[in-house]
């Protein structure tokens, strides 16, 4: 058995999981992922920048998803004089450009209307390309949006050096991967965070951006608001129902006021309850039961 897990350990292409995630999204035609980083007032000492850094903290951001270096061809591995080349090729259409500025265009309007657009147009011909299109999309169809652009470098400083210029950014496929994840760490735990994977027709993917966390599998320890917090989205963008994302998300919020916390987002000495998953769940469940639809959901 040593043997094998050796074998397979030295050759990470036997093994990728994420080549069905990534086949599913393309054959879904699910473009446009959603990611929003929202710091709650209940958590902002969960995180770890200091309060004055992410209080009030509120980003989304829109990566593309089925373009790029993840889908580009040509790509492999080949011998190439005498030694192994691998290769991936960075590639976006006029067309996949500009559905997914419609889309961010479309998501700032409606939040506070400021969109930043992330690239490498100093370096890259893709990114040229990029900025050129994005431009034009938003300035002829979303009038009322602002647009910024900045290089993913500085980007990536910005986030951390002050997120609260950012409302909502757009992105191409690996830098969306990276940067998503870099804001999803202002709030402290990816426990709090979910995500939107849609498309243009056809039903959505709604999920956590936590993964499965199979170390804590069977434990109870797993923290449910992300995944409530993804049906909340489902609600909003895939069934029209904002009244009712409202509703979940309001419970979930409700509950960090009761002081409740799992353990990613439990700090010593705060003096909150450590629960469980099911426990939490229920929590967040008997709130959402006792809310009337629509009178009592104020904005």
């Amino acid at each position: 058995m040593s043997q094998l897990h050796t074998q397979w350990d030295n050759n990470p292409r036997h093994l990728r999981p994420e080549s069905g995630l990534l086949k599913m999204r393309k054959e879904l035609g699910l473009f446009a992922n959603l990611r929003p980083a929202k710091v709650l007032p209940q958590l902002i000492d969960a995180s770890t920048l200091k309060r004055e850094i992410v209080e009030g903290v509120d980003v989304m951001v829109v990566r593309e998803l089925t373009g790029d270096v993840y889908f580009g061809t040509p790509k492999g591995i080949d011998m190439i004089d005498g030694q192994r080349v691998g290769y991936n090729n960075m590639i976006y259409s006029e067309s996949e450009i500009e559905r997914i500025a419609r889309v961010a265009g479309a998501v700032a309007s409606k939040r506070g209307g400021k969109l930043c657009s992330v690239d490498k147009a100093n370096v890259l011909d893709v990114s040229q390309l990029w900025r050129e299109v994005t431009t034009d999309v938003v300035n002829k169809e979303f009038p009322d949006v602002q647009l910024s652009h900045m290089y993913v470098d500085n980007a990536a400083m910005q986030l951390i050096r002050w997120p609260k210029q950012f409302d909502t950014i757009v992105t191409g496929n690996i830098f969306g991967d990276i940067l998503s994840d870099e804001a999803s760490m202002l709030v402290g735990s990816l426990g709090m965070l979910p995500s939107a994977s849609i498309g243009s027709s056809g039903p959505g993917v709604f999920e956590p951006c936590h993964g499965s966390a199979p170390d804590i599998a069977g434990q109870d320890k797993a923290n449910p608001l992300a995944m409530i917090l993804s049906a909340a989205m489902m609600l909003k963008y895939d069934l029209d129902r904002p009244d009712e994302a409202l509703v979940l998300e309001r419970a979930v919020e409700a509950v960090l006021d009761q002081g409740l916390r799992t353990a990613d987002i439990k700090q010593e000495g705060d003096g909150c309850k450590l629960v469980g998953c099911t426990e939490m769940g229920k929590a967040v469940a008997q709130l959402v039961v006792s809310i009337d639809l629509p009178s009592e959901i104020t904005v």
